[in-house]
């Protein structure tokens, strides 16, 4: 094509040409961008009137056509196995092939596109060159015409000069390609971490937008995308839009980001949400730079902390109880015991006071170990350490052994109204302590003289036991917090305890799978205290069972 041409106009066309080579493929997003960019080169130097772009795989010997142009119309393209036509002999050889006359020189040609109606026409000259990447071939490009000897040895050196720049094009979509892939894994397998972390974290760029939050920080932070704008710095103003508990989290999480685009971090800071339901949380933050030291953003991580400050609190309020229910004890023991030494260093003889304060140095003993006990029983069931070893065992006779031992030492008349039989699989002295407990505060908070009842009362699937007194009652609000621990009603103040009777009691019976409640008309009309028990192996012996609510 260029023979027709000055010598001027030939060296302006090559410089040209070498020019347009050098950008060939650099702007291809994809194969499909790529073929079209070397189609429309190689019509440019040489007949193209049947173009093939393909790409080679070694490691199954497959060659993958990209597409294929005909007189002007792209085709599909396909795939077909190394075989012994002209294109699999270039990449057999790694080198190209010139066709003059495709009839004498080489196997019949088969279009995969072909079209026609009539007689299938097919090229009667070629070139093909292979798309090499050092000794690797990538691919091959094939161009071709319906005329016999059409191309000469001029135009495989321009196909070359294409193929050579579809080489390096191709191995830029590769890596581009690879990196891709590697990029997608690396932000699932990060999607999938944050998705799996307890704790809620936030990912800030260094605006101080909020730019990625995982499962965790969206449900604390109850956000949705109306309230809450990814990549946009965190106004203060937009705040207000957000829920309450969010507004006490932002208290705390505005100044974090401040100090991550400052580039500074920021340590344990806790949060404690009183909207709802008390939690406490533990909020850091740190800046992220590049390895130029250019700041990034930062991340945000929530830690809930609620229940570690829980058992703290449990350890301060039983210490708290411990000193000042065990004040009264110790002081009579030590009362009653100085009384009794001096009597007996003194000789004096008083046998009937001397059994008393010794009856009563026992007596407060007694009321010290039970006091240790519920203590330590409560920090075990806080803790999720306390351990169950469920056995077949009848309430009805467990009920009239506890109420037959307490009977002969109170003031008041006990009745049990219980089923023959009522069995089941749970464990003897936790139960024991439950009915002890629910007995005892009957009895306290009753008038001598009055009726407390006992009913035991069995099902298919549940047991259910009911403590009736005629003692001080309870109203509606009373009855929403007696379960809760070192809870007491203002009309029982008055009476001795430590308000962990019916919070563990009831950490017993929900741990046995069971729940119990309390029943009151009001203020001077009594009060029933029931619990339900599953009937049935529902537990495990001697392993811990978790804290209540």
């Amino acid at each position: 094509m260029l023979e027709s041409l000055t010598v001027n106009e030939q060296l302006r066309a090559r410089l040209e040409s070498a020019t347009r080579l050098g950008a060939l493929g650099v702007d291809a997003r994809d194969l499909l961008e790529l073929f079209r960019a070397l189609y429309d080169e190689t019509t440019r130097v040489l007949d193209a009137t049947v173009f093939l772009f393909a790409v080679y795989d070694e490691a199954s010997e497959t060659v993958e056509v990209v597409r294929q142009v005909d007189r002007g119309v792209e085709h599909e393209g396909g795939s077909f196995p190394l075989g012994k036509g002209f294109t699999s002999e270039v990449i057999r050889t790694k080198a190209p092939r010139l066709v003059r006359r495709w009839s004498t020189e080489g196997p019949p040609v088969r279009l995969l596109y072909g079209t026609e109606t009539g007689e299938l026409v097919t090229p009667q000259s070629g070139v093909i060159v292979p798309i090499m990447s050092g000794d690797a071939v990538l691919g091959v490009l094939s161009a071709q015409s319906y005329r016999a000897e059409a191309y000469e040895d001029a135009d495989v050196l321009s196909l070359n000069a294409i193929a050579a720049q579809a080489g390096i094009a191709i191995k830029r979509l590769r890596v581009a390609d690879q990196m891709a892939q590697e990029h997608q894994k690396h932000a699932l397998q990060l999607e999938a971490v944050l998705a799996s972390m307890n704790d809620a974290l936030l990912i800030v760029d260094a605006r101080g937008g909020i730019v990625r939050l995982n499962r965790a920080a969206r449900e604390l932070l109850c956000l949705d995308s109306a309230s809450l704008v990814l990549g946009q710095p965190l106004e203060r103003q937009r705040l207000e839009k957000w829920p309450k508990t969010a507004r006490e989290i932002a208290t705390a999480l505005v100044p974090a980001i401040d100090a991550i685009r400052l580039g500074t971090s920021v340590a344990d800071v806790e949060i404690e949400l009183k909207a709802g339901q008390r939690r406490v949380l533990s909020m850091a933050a740190s800046a992220l730079r590049a390895p130029n030291g250019v700041l990034q953003g930062g991340v945000v991580v929530f830690h809930d902390i609620t229940e570690q400050r829980e058992l703290e609190r449990l350890r301060e309020d039983i210490f708290e109880m411990a000193w000042h229910d065990m004040g009264t004890p110790i002081t009579v023991i030590r009362g009653q015991a100085e009384l009794l030494l001096s009597r007996l260093s003194s000789g004096a003889g008083d046998p009937g006071a001397s059994k008393a304060a010794a009856a009563s140095i026992v007596r407060h003993v007694d009321r010290l170990s039970e006091l240790l006990t519920t203590l330590f029983d409560v920090h075990c069931l806080e803790a999720g350490l306390l351990s169950l070893s469920p056995w077949p065992t009848d309430l009805s006779v467990l009920a009239r052994e506890v109420t037959e031992g307490i009977r002969s030492s109170v003031h008041h008349e006990i009745r049990l109204v219980a089923d023959e039989s009522v069995v089941g699989e749970w464990d003897e002295r936790r139960i024991r302590q439950v009915l002890m407990n629910l007995i005892s505060n009957a009895l306290k908070y009753s008038p001598e003289g009055s009726t407390v009842t006992v009913s035991i009362s069995g099902g298919e699937r549940t047991a259910t036991v009911a403590v009736q007194d005629e003692g001080i009652g309870l109203d509606g609000t009373e009855l929403g917090r007696l379960f809760r621990r070192g809870y007491r009603t203002e009309s029982a103040r008055h009476v001795a305890g430590a308000g962990l009777g019916l919070y563990f009691a009831q950490g017993i019976v929900a741990a046995h799978g069971g729940r119990m409640w309390a029943e009151s008309k009001g203020h001077g009309l009594g009060s029933k205290f029931c619990f339900a028990l599953p009937i049935g192996a529902n537990h495990t012996a001697d392993r811990p069972v978790a804290k209540t609510a």
